[in-house]
């Protein structure tokens, strides 16, 4: 086969020649790129083409697109240059009427099963007040009967057991409801939109691509074009899985994926890519920086305004997009083998990072998240716990860790388990590739913290009988960490020490058991952190007064 012959050119419209012939080209989606509120699809199609003028049909593009971001590249067996491509805009009174009638009969049906919904929540909030009831008489009817009466310890389990059995199947209930409820919703936004787009008042748009070739041999063509289009999203997710005894965490990164575009994603290759299409890429003008005295605003009358027409405001292009061109290609190659890995190849570009899902995918066009893995990968970890008790009184897992060189993560919510169970979430901001971060593993009960005021005094000094003009008052604390794990844990206890903002006012840590590790904690003030390991079973009490002196009469504000 022949290598056709290249040409590029940047045309704002077709300059083919009137007498062109026309070859509509069936096509399907067959690659999506996502990017964080918008995507760049392309279009696949084989037509068959014979010398001379040709004009190629990509016809039925439902959504609004992006015109700037039109591109064209083809290959095949024919010998072709492809002189330019544009979008045309046709408007029609037609209506599709059995679409119309399919759509109409979908949003009817979801219609009523909400409605459905509906009554059936409200059985089950009238119920939920009979339980209210019942569970009131016998709060108040028990007491009453013990004066005549002992219940036995089976007649009360049995209450405590019909209760507890009911609401929480009452409880289960109202949120399986409202869980549907809401997929229904959104699935009846998508269909609503989908329904005004072809049959809502006035003219409707049909869209088409047209691709101008000149063929100076017969062939296959094999045409692709791509576009932009707004309503679609991703965002990031993670899985984190923490095994003490290999002390590690394998981290799975994935795409949560929504779409409603008004086109299926119908098994299609597709990347992910961390771009900032709709971002300004320019640095701000830097001006000047004057300073100048004060002067307060002087008051103006309000005068009504007469009401201005609004000026037609411009469609903003995408910042990624390409200008409207076509790229030369050359004979088709052999077709890529597809990964044999379950996950994504990252592949940074520029400023981004692009995310090659390894298999293809289908997301339809209404809404619905679709959860696409990405990466994973096995972290070194060495754990700790961290507690704040004057905030929550709870330890808290984490790990410092390092990222991929190769693997940039953005910032998303973190799912994570335990030695495979399930025990919370937490987050991660954006990781650099290479970059250390803690990954924080959420709350692990069996290390248990608590923060005690053991004795709060106020001493009234007196001086030859009259009270002095200065007020001390003494706060004593009591922490303790204890750990219940069955090895040793590492744990950083930070506590707030007082720090006064006014020069007459007073606040030291006369007395402490143990002295903090770090005072001023990465230049916090007043924030103290003990590091400490214990034993399975171990314990450890930590004890500090502080004492803060100031003017009789004076409001402290912030006083435990």
């Amino acid at each position: 086969m022949k290598k056709i012959s290249g040409i590029l050119l940047l045309v704002l419209g077709i300059v083919g020649s009137a007498s062109a012939s026309e070859v509509n080209a069936p096509s399907r989606i067959s690659q999506v790129t996502v990017y964080a509120s918008s995507a760049f699809v392309t279009r696949s199609a084989t037509v068959p083409v014979t010398p001379g003028d040709t004009r190629v049909v990509f016809a039925a593009i439902v959504p609004e697109i992006d015109e700037n971001s039109l591109r064209v590249k083809g290959r095949g067996t024919a010998e072709v240059k492809i002189l330019g491509a544009q979008l045309k805009r046709e408007f029609t009174a037609d209506v599709p009427v059995e679409k119309v009638q399919q759509l109409t009969d979908e949003i009817q049906a979801l219609e009523d099963q909400n409605a459905k919904c509906d009554n059936e929540k409200q059985v089950l909030d009238d119920e939920k007040k009979y339980l209210d009831s019942v569970r009131l008489f016998a709060d108040k009817k028990i007491p009453e009967d013990l004066v005549t009466k002992m219940p036995t310890t089976q007649e009360l389990e049995d209450i405590r057991v019909f209760l507890n059995l009911r609401l929480k199947e009452n409880l289960n209930g109202r949120q399986e409801i409202d869980i549907t409820i809401r997929k229904n919703q959104k699935r009846l936004e998508a269909l609503r939109r989908e329904l005004e787009q072809i049959a809502g008042p006035g003219q409707k748009v049909k869209r088409s691509i047209l691709v101008e070739v000149e063929v100076a041999r017969e062939g296959n063509l094999d045409l692709e074009v791509s576009y932009g289009v707004n309503g679609a999203s991703w965002n990031a997710l993670y899985d984190a899985r923490a095994s003490f005894e290999k002390s590690q965490v394998e981290l799975v990164s994935y795409g949560i994926v929504r779409q409603n575009t008004g086109e299926d994603w119908d098994d299609v290759d597709m990347v992910l890519s961390t771009a900032r299409v709709t971002g300004n890429g320019n640095m701000p003008e830097a001006d000047p920086w004057f300073i100048r005295p004060y002067q307060p605003p002087v008051p103006r009358r309000a005068y009504p305004m007469k009401a201005k027409a609004a000026g037609g405001m411009g469609r903003a292009g995408m910042a990624e997009s390409a200008p409207m061109a076509a790229d030369a290609m050359m004979l088709a190659a052999a077709p890529l083998e597809e990964a044999a890995n379950v996950y994504a190849q990252a592949e940074a570009k520029g400023v981004s990072v692009a995310y090659k899902l390894s298999r293809k995918v289908t997301v339809k066009s209404d809404g619905e998240e679709h959860k696409l893995p990405i990466s994973s990968q096995t972290l070194a970890a060495h754990f700790e716990y961290s507690a704040y008790p004057r905030a929550a009184a709870l330890a808290y897992l984490r790990s410092r860790v390092s990222n991929d060189k190769d693997l940039q993560l953005l910032a998303g919510r973190v799912n994570v388990f335990m030695e495979g169970d399930f025990v919370g979430t937490s987050g991660i901001a954006s990781i650099a590739p290479g970059q250390e971060f803690d990954l924080y593993m959420g709350i692990d009960e069996n290390v248990k913290i608590k923060r005690e005021l053991l004795e709060r005094k106020k001493d009234d000094v007196l001086l030859g009988g009259i009270p002095s003009p200065t007020m001390k008052e003494t706060f004593k604390y009591k922490l303790t960490v204890e750990n219940y794990k069955a090895a040793a844990s590492t744990v950083n206890l930070f506590e707030a020490i007082p720090v006064s903002e006014d020069e007459r006012i007073k606040a030291k840590v006369s007395q402490t058991s143990l002295e903090p590790k770090e005072k001023d904690w990465k230049d916090r003030k007043g924030i103290w952190r003990w590091e400490f390991s214990l034993e399975p079973k171990g314990k450890q009490e930590i004890f500090y007064t502080i004492v803060v002196e100031y003017p009789r009469g004076m409001r402290v504000e912030g006083l435990d």
